[in-house]
C-alpha cells in the first residue's frame, strides 16, 4: 500500500502542454480569420453550386415513385407470365462437366410434378406445369460452345449442371466465364450423381465446395440442388415457376423471338423466292417490321410481313394495355412502310469537289525534314526568309544592316547557368569520354574523368573506320538486347536509311495535346472509309434509338409469324441447330462504323493477344471475324492514342475494327479458334462509335552518349549518315531519366550529333526519339463457323 502511494505521488502528466477545446462562434474578427487562413484562398463557390437537397416531403414523393414503378414492374411481368395465357418461361440447362446429362435433368424435374413427357437429347420443347398454372419451355443444350452460349442470351432462368464424381473440366470454365461476361438471368446450380457418394459427411462437404465454386461466378447463389432426390426437383420447379426472372439489360431493350416453329415458305412473293417463316413469341420490346432482324451465324434479313398467329386470340392475348394491344389484338397482319431500313451496310458514296480531295500532305523528297505536330519542317527558302527576318529584329536601335553583320554571335550554350552541374576536381570544364577510346578524336591531354581543359566545341573530330564502327556497334547492340529500355524500341541497320524507311512517321512535342489531322490524306486509308456512317452526337442518338425501340410495333407477348425475306439455306442450316432464334436490330445497327469496345484479356488464357490477330468478336447476339487493333483506354483532349502491340494480361484496353454499330451497354467477347475448339481471349463491353479516334503507332529510336560536356552531349548510334539527322532534326529527344533536349548539329559522315539538354545526362542515361504515324483498323466479316 505504501509503495502504491509513493508511485501516486511522484506521478506525472504524460505532456507538459495542455490543449483547450477551441472556442467556437460566428463572431470572428477579420484578423483572426486571415490569421487562421495563413494566405489560403478559397475555392469560388459560383462555379460549384451546392447540391439541392431535397426536404422531407420531396424525398417522401421520391420513394412513393419507385415504389410505384416497382410495383408497376411485378404486376407487368405477372401479366407476362402467370395464367393459362402466360407466356412460357424459358429455362436453359446447360452441363459443365462431361459426365452430366442434361435431359437427364430435365427427366428428374418432369418426374417431380409427374410428368411423363419425352425429353430430346438435344433441342427445345415446352411442358406444362398445372400444379403452378404455368408453362417451361426447356432449351436442352449439348456440350457445344456456340448452342450453350446462344441457350443463355435467350434464356429466362439457366441451370447449370455439375457433377459429384467429375471437376469442371476446361471448357466447362470456358463456356461459364463466357455466359458470365455476356450477361446472364437468373441462375440455378444443381448436381447430379450426389448419391452415389456413399458418406453423408462427404456429400456435405462436396455440396459445399461446390457452392463455393459457383459463388465465384455467381455471389447470390444460395444452395446446390441434388438431381437425385425428388424433394429438391420440386422445390426448383417451385422456384421457376414462382420467380421473376432478372434480365439481361441488352437484351430486353430489343426485341427477340424463340422460335417454336419454322419453315420456308415458297409460295410467299419474294424477289429471293420464298421467305423463311419463324413462329414464336416476342419478348424483350415491341417488334417493329420496319427494323431488320439478325440471325445468329446467318447474317441481316429484312422483315416481310408479322402476322397473328394462330391460337394468338386464345392462349397469347395477355399484351400490354393500351391503343398498341387493341390495335394487334385477334388477328392482325403488320406489314413494313416506307421507312424500313435497308440492307446497305455503307452510307451512299457522294461525289467530293476536287480541292476538298487535297490538303497539306507532300511526299517526303517535297519537303526538307519530318513532320512535327501536323506541320512540315521548313523548307530552304523558307528557312532562309525567316532566318532574314528574325536578323532583321535583332539589329540594334541606330544601327544598318551592313553594321549588324560585324556583330560577334555569343555561343547560345554559354548562357545555360551550370550551377548545378557537380565536379569532382573543382574545374568547370569537364568533358566525359564514355568509351574511353583515344583513337575517336585528336585532342589535348584528358584529364582523369576523360575531359579536356579545352573548350569542348574546339575539338576535332575523325571519323572511325568502317570496321571499327561495325565492330563498336555490335558490341554495344550485344549489350543492349539483354534489357531494351523502350517497349517501342526498334534497331536501325546502317545500311538503311532512317528517311525512307520512316517517310510515313512523323514527330510529336506531346502524344496527349498535339494536333493531328484526322481528314488528313494518306495511301493506306481503307478503301470505303468515306462511307462509313458517322454520329455527330453517339450518346443522343444512342438514347433517342433506345427510346424509338419501345414505342411501335408489335407489342411483347404477342404470339406471331414473322415473315423474313431469308434464302433457303438459311432453313437448312438451321434445321441442324438445337434452337433457332431471331434478334431485332435498332435503328442504324446494320451500318459499319469505327467501332471502339473495351477489352480486359481472360486471367485463364495463358497465349500472348497481339494486335490483329484473327479473333472473333461477339457484339450481343451478333459474331463476326475481326482484326482488332488495341491502344490504350482512357481519354485525350485531342483524341489521339497510343497502339499498343499486345493486350497485355491485368489492363484494359480499347479495341478498334470496322463493324456494325451497337447501341447501349453491349457486352463483347472476343473468341479464338484453336485446335482444342473456341477459347475466351477477353471480353468488355461497346464504348462507342468515335470516326476520329486517331491510333498512333510509336516508334523509339534510340542513342547511346559519347561524350558528355555540361548540357552538351555527343550522341551516336541512333542514326547513321548526316543526311537522316538533318531530316529528323525538328523531332525533340528525351531520356529514361526524364531529361529533354533537341539535335543541335550533325558531327563526321557516321551519324554522330550533338545535342542539347535542360539539364546534365548521366552517363548511363539512354537518349531515345519517339515517331509517330497513323494506323487504321481494318474491316470485319459475319462468321458462320459450325454450329
Amino acid at each position: 500500500m505504501k509503495d502504491i502511494e509513493k508511485m501516486m505521488a511522484h506521478h506525472h502528466r504524460s505532456s507538459l502542454k495542455k490543449n483547450h477545446k477551441a472556442f467556437k462562434t460566428k463572431h470572428t474578427s477579420k484578423s483572426a480569420l486571415k490569421a487562421k487562413t495563413k494566405g489560403k484562398v478559397e475555392k469560388s463557390t459560383q462555379q460549384h453550386k451546392p447540391k439541392y437537397s431535397a426536404n422531407k416531403q420531396e424525398r417522401r414523393n421520391k420513394a412513393k415513385q419507385i415504389m410505384l414503378s416497382k410495383k408497376e414492374e411485378v404486376e407487368l411481368n405477372k401479366k407476362f407470365f402467370d395464367g393459362r395465357r402466360g407466356v412460357p418461361r424459358i429455362v436453359a440447362v446447360i452441363p459443365l462437366c462431361p459426365d452430366v446429362d442434361a435431359a437427364e435433368v430435365v427427366r428428374n424435374l418432369n418426374k417431380s410434378i409427374d410428368s411423363d413427357i419425352d425429353v430430346p437429347y438435344n433441342g427445345v420443347f415446352t411442358t406444362s406445369v398445372d400444379r403452378f398454372r404455368q408453362k417451361i419451355q426447356y432449351i436442352v443444350s449439348p456440350r457445344h460452345f456456340t448452342s450453350i452460349i446462344d441457350a443463355a442470351q435467350v434464356a429466362d432462368f439457366v441451370v447449370f449442371v455439375l457433377s459429384a464424381k467429375q471437376e469442371v473440366d476446361h471448357f466447362g470454365e470456358t463456356c461459364l466465364r463466357s455466359v458470365v461476361a455476356q450477361g446472364v438471368s437468373t441462375v440455378y446450380s444443381v448436381v447430379q450423381h450426389l448419391t452415389e457418394i456413399e458418406s453423408t459427411k462427404m456429400q456435405t462437404e462436396l455440396r459445399k465446395s461446390l457452392l463455393s465454386y459457383m459463388t465465384h461466378f455467381f455471389a447470390e447463389q444460395e444452395k446446390i440442388y441434388d438431381m437425385d432426390n425428388q424433394q429438391e426437383c420440386l422445390n426448383v420447379i417451385r422456384s421457376l415457376c414462382q420467380q421473376f426472372p432478372k434480365g439481361i439489360q441488352w437484351r430486353d431493350s430489343r426485341a427477340y423471338v424463340l422460335a417454336d416453329r419454322a419453315w420456308y415458305d415458297k409460295s410467299a412473293e419474294s424477289n429471293i423466292g420464298g421467305t423463311l417463316v419463324v413462329e414464336g413469341v416476342v419478348r424483350g420490346q415491341t417488334l417493329n417490321p420496319d427494323r431488320l432482324v439478325h440471325i445468329p451465324g446467318f447474317g441481316d434479313f429484312q422483315i416481310d410481313k408479322i402476322c397473328a398467329a394462330v391460337d394468338a386470340a386464345h392462349d397469347y392475348s395477355m399484351a400490354i394495355d393500351g391503343d398498341a394491344t387493341s390495335e394487334f389484338a385477334g388477328n392482325f397482319t403488320a406489314l413494313p412502310t416506307v421507312d424500313q431500313d435497308d440492307l446497305d451496310e455503307y452510307a451512299p458514296e457522294e461525289e467530293l469537289p476536287e480541292a476538298g480531295l487535297e490538303n497539306d500532305y507532300k511526299e517526303p523528297e517535297m519537303q526538307r525534314g519530318v513532320r512535327l505536330d501536323d506541320h512540315f519542317y521548313l523548307s530552304d527558302d523558307e528557312e532562309q526568309e525567316a532566318r532574314t527576318l528574325k536578323d532583321k529584329n535583332r539589329i540594334p536601335k541606330g544601327m544598318s544592316e551592313y553594321q549588324a553583320r560585324w556583330i560577334i554571335e555569343e555561343n547560345s550554350d554559354d548562357e545555360y547557368d551550370d550551377g548545378d552541374v557537380a565536379s569532382s576536381n573543382g574545374e568547370d570544364d569537364q568533358m566525359m569520354d564514355l568509351d574511353g577510346d583515344d583513337a575517336l578524336s585528336v585532342a589535348p591531354p584528358a584529364t582523369e574523368y576523360g575531359g579536356t581543359e579545352m573548350d569542348a566545341q574546339s575539338e576535332m573530330f575523325v571519323d572511325l573506320s568502317a570496321e571499327e564502327e561495325a565492330r563498336q556497334l555490335k558490341e554495344y547492340r550485344e549489350r543492349e538486347k539483354e534489357d531494351t529500355e523502350f517497349p517501342d524500341e526498334i534497331e536501325l541497320s546502317p545500311e538503311i536509311s532512317a528517311k525512307e524507311r520512316f517517310s510515313r512517321y512523323r514527330g510529336l512535342r506531346n502524344l496527349r495535346t498535339s494536333e493531328w489531322d484526322v481528314e488528313e490524306k494518306d495511301s493506306r486509308t481503307p478503301e470505303d472509309w468515306s462511307r462509313l456512317s458517322r454520329f455527330q452526337n453517339f450518346r443522343a442518338t444512342r438514347n433517342r434509338v433506345l427510346k424509338e425501340a419501345k414505342a411501335n410495333g408489335v407489342p411483347a407477348g404477342t404470339r406471331v409469324l414473322v415473315y423474313i425475306r431469308a434464302p433457303e439455306d438459311v432453313m437448312r442450316a438451321a434445321s441442324n441447330k438445337s434452337l433457332f432464334s431471331i434478334f431485332a436490330l435498332l435503328r442504324y445497327e446494320h451500318k459499319k462504323v469505327v467501332l471502339n469496345v473495351s477489352a480486359t484479356p481472360n486471367t485463364e488464357y495463358e497465349e500472348p493477344i497481339p494486335t490483329k490477330d484473327s479473333l472473333i468478336l461477339q457484339v450481343g447476339a451478333r459474331r463476326y471475324n475481326v482484326n482488332p487493333l488495341f491502344s490504350e483506354s482512357g481519354t485525350t483532349p485531342n483524341n489521339v492514342y497510343k497502339f499498343e502491340q499486345f493486350l497485355h494480361q491485368g489492363r484494359t484496353a480499347v479495341a478498334t475494327m470496322i463493324a456494325p454499330v451497337s447501341f447501349g451497354n453491349t457486352p463483347i467477347l472476343f473468341l479464338k479458334e484453336t485446335g482444342k475448339g473456341i477459347e475466351l481471349v477477353a471480353s468488355g463491353s461497346v464504348e462507342d462509335a468515335d470516326h476520329d479516334r486517331v491510333l498512333a503507332k510509336r516508334i523509339v529510336l534510340t542513342g547511346y552518349p559519347y561524350k558528355i560536356h555540361k548540357r552538351l552531349v555527343t550522341l551516336r548510334y541512333m542514326f547513321f549518315n548526316a543526311e537522316d539527322i538533318a531530316w529528323f532534326k525538328a523531332v525533340p529527344l528525351f531520356t529514361k531519366m526524364g531529361r529533354s533536349g533537341y539535335i543541335k548539329e550533325s558531327i563526321g559522315t557516321h551519324g554522330y550529333f550533338k545535342a542539347t539538354f535542360n539539364g546534365p545526362i548521366n552517363a548511363q542515361d539512354t537518349v531515345a526519339m519517339a515517331l509517330y504515324k497513323r494506323v487504321w483498323p481494318r474491316r470485319s466479316e459475319l462468321w458462320t463457323g459450325a454450329y
